[in-house]
């Protein structure tokens, strides 16, 4: 069997309840990816911001091994570019024959683009008509928030124009020109588009935006939540938001959801090109998002160290013709950046030096095998402001490690608006013992330096003298 190509397409920013009818929400290209091949269902971010995430895509590693720790492009960011010397998935699979290209947001690193990691191509996805050709898009800012001590700044609203001219609509264009120049070439090929859609601010073109009448969108019961029992951070994160409404949660639900409607158009036009090039049934497609949005749920916006499943949970559906069976689901636990393991594997490549994660490609087989491990390991430094957080998920528990602030507990299966920190409840003593151990033993097999893992200090694993090794019990 030839070696397959890989088409890997991301957006910015998406809710896991954005696919698969779990929502308002409609994707019917991504859908149709989800039905011919397998849905994930607790697919995780393993960082919630964009920069470690995309790094950690790239290199498989998780930050303290790749030296992507916050935001790459932000002036309190620890490093602008991964460090020296690491390895990424793109550079194992042009090693092993490939042709590569990546349209779209890159964000690994400020310093070095895609063409210093392997990618033989990297066009500009702005690139549009020719100037006059079609008049010029217009944004029409509905609402805007205001953090203390800032500027106002436009949340939502909609873009009037051309459809031509839209990013997402440019983005497609230049991934369908890519794969069909790629398909005629003979080559095994790697095409990622990654759209920087739908961030915020959420400005959908105004004809998706009148698809979605905000009185039908859903408010989180989490709207409600008063922080009894959580860190102080939760609470001042949300005052910082200051005071909206349900109906503006609702506002806002509906220009997102319109958006992400209309980058599955264009994830609709690059899944058609892949059919008419003949390659479909040799292509790995696999779709994700780099991290999700709280969208007004405990009342915040965006992402950043809140632990909650709206910033870290994220879709994910992988296609791979008679290899993934269609239509079925997984219910195992993943983290994204697993992706880069699985692309080598299946590719007949060399495996990345850090083992950071897991190969999806026995689930890709066998969806509900028994012998997964059901627990991830996510991790945050912050955004622009740094905080030391450490999360393991499970199934049914999240334990939340907060390096600034007591610890959290969630019991995900009766508590799925996470309104409810147990971290004190004795009643739940056992549990908190065993997803301690867990995170603990998780940190210390990937080589966390704010765990104990003995080995020696260096550029990528400090000296552990002040870490958790400190603040969190073993048992």
């Amino acid at each position: 069997m030839p070696p397959p190509n890989i088409l890997f397409i991301t957006t910015d920013h998406q809710q896991w309840r954005t696919i698969a009818g779990r929502s308002p929400c409609r994707t019917p290209n991504i859908n149709r990816l989800a039905e011919q091949g397998l849905l994930f269902d607790r697919s995780y971010a393993p960082a919630p911001v964009c920069c470690p995430v995309r790094a950690m895509w790239m290199s498989g590693a998780y930050p303290w091994h790749n030296g992507v720790h916050n935001q790459v492009h932000s002036s309190p960011s620890l490093n602008r570019d991964m460090l020296p010397g690491v390895v990424t998935y793109s550079q194992r699979l042009r090693q092993a024959g490939y042709r590569l290209g990546m349209v779209g947001k890159w964000h690994a690193s400020q310093v070095r683009t895609p063409l210093d990691f392997g990618f033989h191509d990297f066009p500009r996805s702005s690139d549009g008509p020719p100037a006059g050709s079609l008049p010029e898009l217009r944004h029409v800012c509905e609402k805007q928030f205001q953090w203390p001590g800032s500027e106002p700044f436009e949340m939502w609203g909609v873009v009037e124009g051309p459809v031509e001219r839209l990013n997402t609509t440019r983005i497609a264009d230049r991934a369908v020109e890519l794969l069909g120049e790629y398909a005629a070439g003979g080559r095994p090929w790697h095409l990622a588009v990654h759209f920087p859609e739908p961030h915020d601010p959420y400005y959908p073109h105004v004809d998706y935006a009148r698809r979605y009448d905000p009185a039908d969108m859903p408010v989180p019961a989490s709207f409600a939540d008063e922080f009894a029992g959580k860190p102080q951070l939760h609470r001042r994160e949300s005052e910082t938001w200051g005071e909206f409404s349900e109906d503006d949660v609702r506002y806002g639900t509906a220009r997102f959801f319109a958006y992400c409607e209309q980058i599955d158009d264009q994830v609709g036009r690059i899944l058609d090109a892949l059919d008419a090039s003949g390659q479909a049934d040799n292509t790995l497609v696999a779709f994700t998002a780099d991290h999700a949005d709280m969208l007004g749920a405990h009342r915040m916006w965006i992402k950043s160290w809140m632990p909650y499943d709206e910033a870290w949970r994220v879709p994910l559906v992988v296609r791979f013709p008679g290899r993934v069976a269609a239509g079925g689901g997984c219910p195992r636990m993943v983290l994204t950046h697993e992706l880069s393991h699985t692309f080598l594997e299946l590719a007949g490549a060399e495996p990345l030096p850090h083992a950071d994660g897991r190969s999806l490609t026995p689930l890709l087989a066998e969806p509900g095998r028994d012998d997964w491990e059901d627990a991830v390991l996510c991790v945050s430094y912050g955004c622009e402001f740094l905080y030391t957080q450490r999360m393991v998920v499970t199934p049914r528990w999240k334990y939340v490690f907060n390096g600034f602030a007591f610890d959290e507990m969630y019991d995900l299966a009766n508590d799925p608006d996470e309104m409810h920190n147990l971290i004190d409840d004795e009643r739940h003593a056992g549990e908190r013992g065993e997803l301690r151990a867990k995170l603990w033993e998780l940190m210390n097999r990937f080589g966390d330096p704010y765990g104990d893992t003995g080995a020696e200090p260096g550029p990528s694993c400090p000296p552990n003298r002040y870490g958790a090794a400190r603040y969190l019990p073993r048992s």
